[in-house]
Formats: C-alpha cells, structure tokens, sequence
C-alpha cells in the first residue's frame, strides 16, 4: 500500500546567471517545470568558488548545441537533497557538490550558467523533458527512460531514521505489517522501496523535509533516505533520533540531459569522469561534508578511451589539431565535421548505475 500526501507548501525556484560563474545581472526567474500551486523567487548567486583542476572540454558545435541551445547552460539543481545542494535559508543562496560540478562545467565549457533550484526531483524532471532545461542534477531511476542519463558521480547510503525509543534494530525490521515510512516522492529511495517492500506502506511528499517533518511529528514509524540529510536533522530538529546501522539502498548520483541530445551525453560523461579523478568530486564532498557517501569506481577502460577518441575528434573539428595529429594522439580516424555518434556508441554505465537520486 502507498499513500501521497497532497501540499500546498510552496516550492521555491531561483533563477541566476553566471558566465563562467562571474555574477551576471538576472533577468525574470524562469517558470521551468511548475504546476499547480508553486510559487517562484529570484534566488542570489550560488557558491561558485571551487578551487582544484580546470576543465577544459574543448566543446564543438555539436555539443554546444546539444548542452547550452540557447547560449546559457541552464541547469536545475534539486536543493530538496543535501546530497545534491543545500539552500541557505536567510539568504537562498545555493552550495553544494551539484553547484561545484555545475560552476565548473560551465566555466570550462565557456557557456554563461544559469542554475535554477528545486525543492523537489519530479517538477525537476519536467523541466528537463520539456525543454526548459538543458541539464539537471539529479534524476530518480525512474526518469532513466525519459532523460539521457551521464555516468554516477556519488554514491550514497540510503538507510532509516526512526525515533530513539523504536524497537527497530535494522532494516530488515522496517519492513512489517502496520509500519508507515515517509519517504520523498520520486527520488531514490522511493523508486527503490515501491518495488522492494512487502508489507509495510510508504507515505509520499513532495519534499524531503516534509517527509522528515512527518517522522517528527509522530505521523510515521520511520523515513528513508541518504544518511548526510538524516544526520543534519537530527542535530538541527529530531536530536532523539537514531539512524539505523545497516543500509537498504546504495543509490548513485548522476546527471541528466534531454533525450537526443547524445553529444552533449557523451561530452558530460567525460566531464563527470574527469571530475571523479582529478579530486573535484572528492574536494566538492568535503566543502559540503557529507557523510555516507562515495566515489563510484570508473566506467570500463573502454569506455574511457572512447572518452579520449571524441575528445581528440572535437580538437580536430575545432582546428586544434590536423587529421593526421588526431590520428596519432586519439588511435583512431576522428569525426568529421558535424558527424554525430550513434547512440550504440556509447558503452553502457556502470555496474552500480541502475538507481539514480
């Protein structure tokens, strides 16, 4: 048994622009993937001040027009998930490792940035499918077939948060006749849980914090989510409560673009790969501490090297190297111009890639 809980809480959706995350004066707040009873605020800059490596992706037009189509990147960031980005309450400033992937993608792929938050992950998803945005950070396994989604940058534990005076002991227990779990409608956990349990019934919000404030005020036997959202809770609002030692889900993090758009998928992948070995994604999980979580392993060798071959092919349609230097440094004939790879191209994700927050 389910249970959604309707609420006329308000979504907050900011919008800013950066061109290469130097503050640029904003224009309306877009309206990207809302319905019904939202409400919109302009939002201040983000946290754009990652140190570490520089990426330069050496886009062609090829990518340009499948990442930013209009000139600016314009991607959504689901704030509703610590994991992904926090929002300062007083100011509604944005932080987090999804603003440090983002800043430094835009800043490298020399493309103004215009991020706009979420407190939740489906009207996130509408936007993307309706084209209002060109890249969202993140996306709930059951998006996977609607958005072009790029390689995992962070694994996360996903466990439960009961009250201290629960009988429950571990995960296993949860899952019994009578049990009601809150848990945020469409993200991880949820797609998870709703294929998973047996007996016991999931309560939906539309936000995390919601689903939190539900376990705190006695409406549910337990939440489940990531253990950083978890653990800031309970030192912020729920100080009797106790997350459960042992893990339902490991759940990945990963990016998403619109279907189609498979030049700009494969320029991400090599961007999320190169951020996971040059230590962005590491020194980004230490600016938001969080806790629980991990670096997927690298995709296959293979499709590394692929990463290398189409990066040597855009240097080559950029006219930064010749034919016969793109032949030498990437091992094999590069694209021509305006060439764009079929989608069997791409070697498939990894392992651990089937759940995405």
């Amino acid at each position: 048994m389910n249970i959604v809980l309707q609420s006329s809480s308000v979504l907050l959706l900011g919008a800013v622009a950066l061109a290469g995350c130097a503050e640029r004066p904003t224009g309306p707040a877009p309206t990207a993937g809302l319905t019904g009873d939202f409400a919109i605020a302009a939002a201040p800059s983000p946290v754009c001040d990652v140190d570490g490596a520089i990426w330069e992706g050496d886009p062609d037009a090829a990518v340009l027009h499948d990442l930013a189509p209009g000139g600016s990147l314009r991607v959504g960031i689901n704030y509703g998930n610590p994991n992904n980005a926090s929002r300062n309450p007083a100011t509604g400033q944005l932080s987090g490792v999804a603003v440090d992937l983002a800043c430094t993608l835009a800043r490298g792929t020399d493309r103004p940035l215009t991020v706009v938050g979420y407190a939740g992950g489906p009207p996130m998803l509408a936007g993307v499918t309706s084209g209002d945005l060109d890249l969202a950070f993140t996306l709930a396994a059951a998006g996977s077939n609607v958005v072009n989604v790029a390689i995992s940058h962070l694994s996360v534990e996903n466990t439960y948060l009961v009250p201290g005076a629960s009988p429950f002991q571990s995960v296993a227990d949860v899952d019994a006749p009578g049990v009601l779990i809150s848990v945020a409608q469409g993200n991880s956990p949820d797609v998870y849980l709703s294929a998973t349990l047996k007996n016991a019934t999931l309560v939906r919000t539309a936000t995390v914090p919601q689903a939190l404030a539900l376990l705190a005020n006695g409406q549910v036997n337990a939440y489940a989510g990531g253990r950083s959202g978890e653990a800031m809770f309970i030192a912020s609002s729920f100080p009797s409560g106790r997350m459960l030692p042992d893990n339902f889900l490991i759940a990945n993090i990963a990016a998403g673009l619109p279907l189609g758009h498979d030049q700009g998928l494969g320029y991400l992948d090599e961007f999320i790969d190169w951020g996971k070995t040059s230590g962005l994604v590491q020194l980004a999980i230490g600016r938001s501490q969080l806790i629980g979580v991990s670096i997927p392993p690298p995709p296959p060798t293979e499709q590394r090297l692929a990463f290398l071959q189409h990066h040597v092919a855009r240097l080559v349609t950029n006219g930064v190297l010749n034919h016969g230097q793109g032949n030498a440094t990437g091992g094999q004939a590069p694209r021509c111009p305006g060439e764009t790879r079929r989608r069997g191209d791409r070697v498939g994700d990894e392992p651990s890639g089937r759940f995405h927050q």
